[in-house]
């Protein structure tokens, strides 16, 4: 048994590596999907700014229709007021020009006010379309660098898998079903009972008894409180030894 709990742990270091690797593989595409989403919500901003931009554009325009519409219109004003002789009506169409004068006195300061505006919704637009094409840019490398990294990923887990394949065959089909059943439900199936008799995946005492089971390495022994595959390092550190000693020899 020293040669299967020696094969079991070398399984499961290839089982920690191929889920580190898995890890990176599942978490690369997120990351894009992440970057690929900012993306996205400043090209909407940028849309909604062009938006109100045409609108107050279209709106100035419109002013500009009006403010001629009331040139010409004071301009008759002017004429009538010409043509009367005086009176009331004469003060009558001298208010009404002054009024209209004084509208469109206030339309031309509002319309100088909106070309300002106007001019530095122009200016944010050029700057935010120069930070979106950037961010663009950036999205692209990022995702081509991403996919070489994935390729890259995915040629290790490959080579790691067989590895672990190589190892796994050696290990005898009731000890792999144990292994198994155990790394399913706690991830870690096969540790170490550390100084003082203690369990190094639950921290729980083991029993003396079993300890001294342990001390033999002739059957594989698992944790009375969480049920991981246990060891004896100091012992299984021999084994391994012993086992390298016995390879250079042959």
């Amino acid at each position: 048994m020293k040669e299967q709990l020696i094969l079991l742990e070398d399984l499961q270091r290839h089982d920690a590596k191929v889920r580190e690797v898995e890890g990176q593989l599942k978490a690369l595409p997120e990351k894009l999907r992440a970057m690929q989403a900012d993306l996205a919500k400043v090209e909407a901003m940028l849309a909604r700014e062009r938006g109100e931009l045409g609108d107050s554009e279209k709106w100035r325009r419109d002013q500009d229709v009006q403010l001629k519409d009331s040139e010409q219109s004071i301009a008759k004003a002017k004429a009538k007021l010409q043509q009367v002789k005086g009176g009331k009506d004469y003060l009558a169409a001298q208010r009404e020009v002054e009024a209209m004068r004084k509208a469109t006195s206030d339309k031309e300061e509002e319309l100088l006010k909106m070309m300002e505006l106007l001019d530095a919704g122009k200016a944010r637009v050029v700057t935010h379309e120069a930070d979106v094409a950037a961010l663009r840019a950036s999205v692209a490398r990022e995702e081509e660098a991403i996919k070489a990294r994935l390729a890259e990923l995915e040629g290790q887990v490959g080579a790691l898998r067989a590895e672990r394949d190589v190892v796994a065959a050696r290990v005898r089909p009731d000890v792999m079903r144990r292994y198994s059943a155990t790394a399913m439900k706690k991830g870690l199936a096969v540790v170490p009972v550390r100084r003082g008799g203690v369990c190094g995946g639950c921290n729980m005492a083991i029993p003396p008894q079993l300890f001294n089971i342990l001390q033999r390495m002739n059957s594989i022994e698992t944790c009375p409180t969480c049920n991981r595959i246990i060891y004896v390092e100091a012992i299984k550190a021999e084994a391994e030894l012993e086992r390298g000693e016995s390879k250079t020899e042959t």
